[in-house]
């Protein structure tokens, strides 16, 4: 992941797959997960739409975060969507998964905007 950021607040690991509006991101964490944990990597793994470029993007909303269960896994994979783009401005909503995909323990929606 070509992200700035260095452990332990590097989270997005590795790329798993981009198809389309989606991509999935193994996240990997130190400690057990909080949900502000999940979030930051959500906003990691939105660098996988990049397509290699090294480019600084910005939070500038969140909205419906929400944590679904607890979880004590260190591995999350992270699937997120993007849902509108506008220039520089991103939307992307998010879930946070187990690795099998089968259980969800976060979602929401954030918008990013880039530095150009």
């Amino acid at each position: 992941m070509n992200i700035p950021h260095q452990k332990p607040i590097k989270f997005a690991e590795e790329i798993i797959s981009v198809e389309g509006k989606i991509a999935k991101v193994k996240s990997v964490f130190p400690s057990k997960p909080t949900l502000s944990m999940y979030f930051e990597a959500a906003a990691q793994s939105s660098a996988a739409f990049s397509k290699g470029e090294s480019k600084v993007g910005f939070i500038v909303s969140v909205k419906d975060i929400e944590l679904l269960e607890e979880n004590d896994a260190l591995e999350v994979l992270v699937k997120v969507e993007r849902k509108v783009e506008f220039g520089a401005i991103c939307e992307f909503s998010f879930t946070i998964l187990s690795l099998d995909e089968t259980k969800s323990f976060a979602k929401g929606t954030f918008t990013i905007m880039l530095q150009e």
